[in-house]
């Protein structure tokens, strides 16, 4: 499983451009599907991610999409999106259908986050079941708060990884050169 691999030091190769892929829709478009049915390979040096079936170990892959709640159907397979920065993770079974989303919580000038708005109304809806939810905001200065300054925190973010029946486990990471390192587990 993709969460147990996850261990401070670990390098995460091929996942940044897939995760920034969602393209940007701005405003609030509502739900949009954008989940890419990917896999991934374990090394010696890390992991390599692939966004089609070259890898060992099949793995939905969810960009976040600005102005949006993207999401991916399950379908069995863990999950993993990102970078969050504030953003918000679940899983959730909706008219039955269990879905994995990145709810993107960003206040545009107008000062309103339509897309939280949105993920706030939906968890009210009759057909909604909430299964696992990590909120993300405050998680970066906490982090930083318990860490010594280092140059590499100029990149961090969070990677969120869904597994069925275990929920939501995430990591932090910096970035360099469209490579991952985790640098440490909440």
């Amino acid at each position: 499983m993709l969460a147990s691999l996850i261990r401070k030091g670990l390098v995460i190769r091929g996942l940044a451009p897939l995760l920034n892929g969602g393209g940007l829709i701005g405003g609030d478009d509502g739900q949009v599907s954008k989940g890419i049915s990917g896999s991934y390979t374990v090394g010696d040096n890390g992991i390599d991610f692939y966004p089609d079936n070259t890898g060992t170990n099949p793995v939905n892959i969810l960009p976040y999409v600005a102005g949006a709640i993207s999401y991916t159907q399950m379908q069995g397979k863990e999950t993993i999106s990102g970078e969050f920065t504030g953003c918000t993770m679940a899983i959730y079974n909706d008219s039955g259908s269990t879905r994995v989303c990145h709810v993107d919580t960003a206040k545009p000038s107008s000062g309103e986050a339509p897309s939280k708005a949105r993920w706030t109304a939906l968890k009210g809806q009759s057909s909604f079941e909430m299964a696992d939810e990590l909120q993300t905001a405050g998680m970066l200065g906490k982090f930083l708060d318990n860490n010594a300054p280092d140059q590499s925190f100029a990149t961090l973010s969070i990677l969120g990884i869904a597994t069925p029946v275990l929920g939501i486990s995430s990591c932090y990471v910096t970035k360099n050169n469209n490579v991952y390192t985790v640098v440490g587990l909440p």
